[in-house]
């Protein structure tokens, strides 16, 4: 895959981590008039940040493996190659974020005691530091208006979908729920509640989600978001042409954090989506992550 050179009980708990995804979709159109300038990136242009100022930054990202925000943000750190760490918080007990008041994710710190405290001002400040540590040209359309609207309609309108797809039945609510398993600091405890418990609230409060959404048919209702998607791609390799922009990376990111799920598989099967998502995947290459606590 080369290339990054070129490229309050389990119920609450559950309840909080989809509410915390839904808020940060309407974060989303705030944060894009907050600063991120006009800026797809020449392959000449994508410089490795991680000899950059930004490789000293001790990047730890606060998240839940599965979620869509967190994944867009490893996206772009994967792109850049910027090494970064990750910590999972238990989604039942926060106690991974007890240092904050805000407790929700994603949460990125750095060195020098900065702390930044949802996906949309992360991403302000990384694609800040990227211009800083000369990885992201001034000149350059990687964060143009059109991959802005583009970013922003990820959020708004495609993320939103995520949550009410994977826990459709009980069964896929414990099949997203199965990344607990993997997470290095999780007692037994905590991966059999969250795995058992959480998939239980989860399901349950799939109908709130989607009279919130007015959803009717998750599934159909994604297709038709992807289709979008494709649509606007129309022949391009990219959204940004010869090299992904922030737009590609959004959704790449908020479709790979599912990849080990069936609606995953069934919207690969069933829309014309797989060939963008592959040449993305291959732009990105491997994880930047350095270490998952």
């Amino acid at each position: 895959w080369g290339g990054r050179a070129a490229r309050a009980g389990a119920g609450a708990g559950a309840l909080a981590l989809t509410a915390g995804w839904s808020i940060e979709a309407e974060r989303y159109a705030a944060c894009y008039a907050k600063g991120l300038a006009s800026a797809a990136v020449p392959a000449a242009a994508v410089a490795s940040a991680s000899s950059g100022m930004l490789a000293e930054r001790a990047l730890l990202l606060y998240q839940y493996e599965i979620c869509p925000f967190c994944n867009k943000v490893k996206s772009l750190l994967d792109y850049f190659d910027v090494p970064y760490s990750t910590l999972d918080v238990n989604p039942l007990t926060k106690s991974e974020l007890k240092f904050s008041v805000y407790k929700k994710v994603p949460v990125l710190t750095a060195s020098g005691g900065v702390q930044i405290n949802d996906s949309a001002d992360i991403l302000t400040f990384l694609l800040s530091e990227l211009r800083a540590a000369g990885a992201l040209p001034e000149s350059s359309t990687f964060a143009s208006p059109e991959a802005l609207k583009w970013s922003t309609w990820v959020d708004k309108e495609l993320a939103v979908y995520i949550y009410p797809n994977i826990t459709r039945s009980y069964n896929e609510s414990f099949e997203a729920f199965g990344y607990v398993e993997t997470v290095p600091h999780f007692t037994m405890v905590d991966k059999l509640s969250n795995r058992y418990l959480g998939a239980v609230a989860m399901y349950f409060a799939q109908g709130k989600i989607k009279k919130k959404y007015g959803i009717v048919d998750e599934r159909a209702e994604m297709l038709v978001k992807l289709r979008e998607w494709t649509d606007a791609l129309g022949k391009k390799n990219f959204l940004g042409g010869e090299q992904p922009n922030l737009a590609d990376l959004c959704v790449f990111g908020c479709l790979r954090g599912i990849k080990d799920t069936t609606t995953y598989a069934e919207i690969m099967r069933e829309s014309d989506i797989l060939p963008w998502y592959q040449r993305v995947e291959a732009a990105v290459g491997s994880s930047a992550r350095i270490k998952r606590e």
